[in-house]
């Protein structure tokens, strides 16, 4: 008797719970609504014929609220051969999915809030050991992009590329083992800081060593990842970076050349080269045949070499290439091969209208891939082939 007294006060609690937090939806969403539809009580207060039915704008925002609460998807059922049995059986069924939607819960600071997770990354642990111990080489472009983030949802409302490219939102360059004093002698070696001025100069030898000595920006290991984020370009493990929802490798052809008509017009962004780049720019504007493996060689230093370099927040430095976006970066580390990928950086402006900058984004690599073919999609998460 006593037991089935618990299971039925935990089932009230738990009824409760849900109950409240149904409530706390209802009102996250409609301030959220309230934000969005505001203009609409603005307007209909502007109307003298309206103003006594202040209340419709209102009515409409908790209907809406209530009814996107209600019908929102909720997870699947996990285990098909789960049953609960008579009235004991339905006691228990909403304590499990209590207890269910409790480990789904995360609550944050900055707001303090409460959010319903729906789920762990896409991505799972047998799609990364493949991607890992089969597919990905040095040199490999990773296209990645989460659900949820509103940076994500900011480059898409700025281009941010059609089809599937939409999607990516974090652009990285898989570099493979880094080990040995070769590897860190290169790093920072172009690093450029800036002076009491405004102006960029190049890094200090003490600069340059503090940033090889930093864990948080240079570090070594088997597969390491070398990208532009907030706190500027850094190396980490792949295996931290595959936390994600999609991901997509892209990959230089073994043998490339440039066609006729791409050799009228010479599309590499950086005109002063070192002499190993321009060795490269040169056979290409002449016809002559590349190899991926003498380009990545380049690549891989020239990602080393900027390690330390700031990020670049407002996508305004492109041409300087003294702090990077993600994808201003990688677009950097293939100046060797610009005018072969025939990718150039191009207005992007949220809604087509506000801040307005001329840059790379990750759907500006993905589309070099998919609608010009310089790159070769060497694999693609299942999360974006369900797409």
């Amino acid at each position: 008797m006593k037991k089935k007294l618990e299971t039925l006060l935990f089932a009230i609690v738990a009824w409760i719970a849900r109950l409240l937090f149904f409530g706390y939806s209802v009102f996250t969403n409609l301030v959220v609504l309230t934000l969005l539809f505001g203009w609409i009580s603005y307007l209909l207060y502007l109307s003298p014929a309206w103003r006594e039915c202040w209340w419709s704008p209102l009515l409409l925002m908790v209907t809406l609220s209530v009814v996107y609460t209600i019908t929102r998807p909720g997870p699947k059922k996990d285990n098909p051969y789960r049953k609960y049995v008579g009235l004991a059986g339905k006691l228990d069924a909403c304590i499990d999915s209590f207890i269910a939607w409790i480990g789904r819960m995360k609550y944050f600071t900055s707001p303090v809030s409460l959010v319903e997770d729906p789920g762990s990354y896409k991505i799972k642990g047998r799609e990364i050991r493949d991607l890992i111990d089969r597919e990905l080489q040095p040199g490999d472009i990773l296209l990645r992009g989460y659900d949820g983030y509103l940076d994500g949802i900011m480059i898409r409302l700025s281009g941010g590329g059609q089809g599937l490219g939409k999607y990516f939102s974090h652009a990285a360059l898989y570099l493979g083992e880094l080990k040995g004093p070769e590897d860190r002698q290169i790093v920072a070696r172009r690093l450029q800081t800036m002076d009491d001025s405004g102006a960029w100069l190049p890094a200090s030898d003490a600069e340059k060593d503090r940033i090889r000595k930093d864990t948080n920006y240079y570090q070594e290991g088997r597969q390491m990842v070398v990208h532009a984020m907030t706190r500027g370009v850094f190396v980490e493990d792949i295996l931290t970076f595959l936390r994600c929802d999609y991901l997509v490798v892209l990959r230089l052809h073994d043998q490339f050349k440039l066609g006729p008509q791409d050799r009228e017009r010479d599309r590499s962004l950086i005109k002063a080269l070192p002499d190993d780049a321009e060795a490269i720019h040169a056979s290409l504007i002449k016809g002559e045949s590349v190899s991926r493996a003498h380009v990545i060689k380049i690549v891989r230093s020239s990602a080393l070499g900027k390690i330390g370099s700031c990020y670049d927040f407002q996508f305004n430095d492109i041409k300087t290439a003294n702090r990077f976006s993600c994808s201003e970066f990688v677009y950097y580390c293939f100046k060797s091969v610009h005018s072969y990928l025939g990718l150039e950086p191009k207005p992007h402006a949220f809604l087509n209208v506000l801040f307005r900058r001329s840059t790379i984004t990750p759907a500006d690599i993905y589309d070099a891939a998919v609608s010009q073919g310089k790159l070769e999609i060497k694999w693609t998460s299942g999360s974006l082939q369900k797409k």
